[in-house]
């Protein structure tokens, strides 16, 4: 009789474990950011007055810039004008003590010497394809980007995969041998067309293009990357603004120009996991304390019913 009941209750357990709902916990949102943090690297500068052939960034400027991102708080973290890897080690460093810590990054070096991209995550890379040193054609010469371009593929979640290109074009600065708004034309044409081939074989794919792009909405190097409209390779800007509805990312002190040139583009298969309500630009009393331009971020929720490799 015992072994009767005993048999009942289990029986009983495994038909109430069968029907009874699995609750999954929802997917939790996801903060990325992008930022040109201004020479993080040694150079000549002046710092209090005095002019030093090699010097770091400030350790103030360090402290603003950690100080801006603690505000944040990025979970992916995209990077323009990191120096050395020590000086991506330092910021790091930086990082771990306003409470960000980041296990996973990308590093790529491009023709240009001192100013390079870098990305760090909270996330696994599950995938890398960045380019260092691409050839461009610009009227008749071969000229290469200055940056590359920062390509890696991030698992948000076992379900969930998000590609994610770092981009830093090239400056709005005269150089006698070339047309330095050929070259950005040339990297966007570059882009557009490397965007093309990821979406022609993957165009589930969720997809997010950050960075300095050196440009302006209605220039023809963003006009480029952004594509036809409703295109299954065409990208959005995301509507960024600060606390103040103010659109702009980049002050030029020398010139006394405030502009838009920094961006968070996405296709059509990222769209419904941004939070736009979630995003926007970061502009606290002392930005300027750590960067030229203002940090950048968005909120994205990774969704289960989102692709994995392209498949539902």
């Amino acid at each position: 009789m015992r072994c009767w009941v005993l048999l009942s209750v289990l029986f009983l357990s495994a038909l109430q474990a069968q029907t009874t709902p699995i609750v999954e916990k929802p997917p939790e949102p996801v903060v990325i950011a992008s930022y040109n943090v201004n020479s993080y690297l040694s150079m000549s500068r002046w710092i209090d007055g005095i002019y030093k052939t090699r010097a770091g960034k400030p350790l103030s400027e360090k402290k603003a810039l950690a100080n801006v991102l603690a505000a944040i708080h990025p979970k992916i973290l995209g990077l323009s004008e990191i120096g050395k890897p020590c000086d991506l080690t330092d910021l790091q460093q930086q990082l771990h003590g306003v409470g960000l810590d980041y296990s996973y990054s990308e590093y790529v070096q491009g023709s240009d010497s001192q100013r390079h991209l870098a990305l760090l995550s909270c996330f696994p890379i599950t995938e890398r394809h960045s380019q260092g040193l691409i050839p461009l054609k610009v009227n008749g010469a071969t000229l290469y980007s200055p940056r590359g371009i920062l390509d890696v593929t991030l698992a948000l979640r076992p379900d969930y995969q998000l590609r994610l290109i770092c981009v830093h074009l090239k400056a709005k600065v005269s150089v006698p041998s070339y047309s330095q708004s050929a070259l950005r034309e040339a990297e966007a044409t570059f882009l557009h067309d490397y965007l093309h081939t990821i979406l022609t074989a993957n165009p589930k794919m969720p997809l997010l293009v950050m960075g300095d792009f050196n440009d302006t909405k209605n220039s023809k190097a963003l006009l480029t990357i952004l594509g036809t409209p409703n295109l299954p390779d065409s990208f959005q800007a995301l509507r960024l603004s600060d606390d103040h509805g103010e659109y702009w990312t980049e002050y030029w002190k020398e010139a006394d120009v405030y502009s838009r040139i920094d961006y968070i583009l996405f296709n059509q298969a990222a769209a419904a996991a941004i939070t736009q309500a979630h995003s926007g630009i970061a502009r606290p009393s002392f930005w300027q304390e750590a960067s030229d331009h203002c940090a950048l971020f968005t909120e994205l929720i990774p969704k289960k019913e989102s692709v994995l490799n392209g498949a539902k």
